[in-house]
């Protein structure tokens, strides 16, 4: 696994998260089947200015385009694993899903954030929003498992360890999850 340094780094953006949370899940062996990557284009890409480069930042971890093209969106393979990742931008299905060993539909929403803390509380802001997409979605099989992931920012780690024990939360069973710049993943307890 390519292992990049927080050093420097103020924030982690939501393609981020997602595409190292879709990587942890495919090398961990929790996902039983691909793993699909809903990305906003804007995420990606506003008029020329560039934000995201999925294809380069995938191929930094050894996972490239299953057919040539120009394109961001498609599927994605590594040599050594069974399942791709298909990087799409359909809204409204949750960020990163999948399907777990135990034939449970995952759903996750993902926001960027700080990776140091800042004067502002954005990332309150932003877990609520991501907790009330959850909330929201309008089609959710009674056995999923519903996951919020935000960059492994001080401020996000403190919040996110809170939150699991808030009374709602852990009845929903809604896993509060950080991700690091470096692939790890902290609070996904399947």
């Amino acid at each position: 696994m390519v292992s990049y340094s927080s050093a420097g780094r103020d924030a982690m953006a939501e393609a981020e998260v997602s595409l190292l949370l879709a990587l942890h899940l495919i090398r961990s062996g929790l996902a039983h089947a691909d793993v699909s990557v809903a990305l906003d284009g804007a995420q990606i890409r506003v008029g020329d200015q560039q934000h995201f480069e999925v294809p380069s930042f995938l191929s930094r971890h050894g996972w490239l385009r299953s057919e040539p093209g120009q394109r961001w969106q498609g599927r994605y393979l590594a040599a050594g694993f069974e399942h791709a990742i298909e990087v799409h931008s359909s809204p409204g299905l949750g960020d990163v899903t999948t399907t777990l060993a135990d034939q449970r539909p995952l759903i996750v929403e993902a926001k960027k954030g700080s990776l140091s803390p800042s004067k502002s509380s954005a990332e309150y802001k932003l877990m609520r929003e991501a907790l009330g997409q959850l909330l929201t979605l309008e089609e959710v099989p009674a056995n999923a498992v519903l996951v919020v992931a935000v960059p492994h920012g001080e401020r996000f780690v403190k919040l996110a360890d809170r939150w699991r024990r808030a009374p709602l939360i852990a009845r929903l069973g809604i896993h509060i999850v950080t991700v690091g710049v470096d692939g790890t993943v902290h609070g996904l307890d399947l």
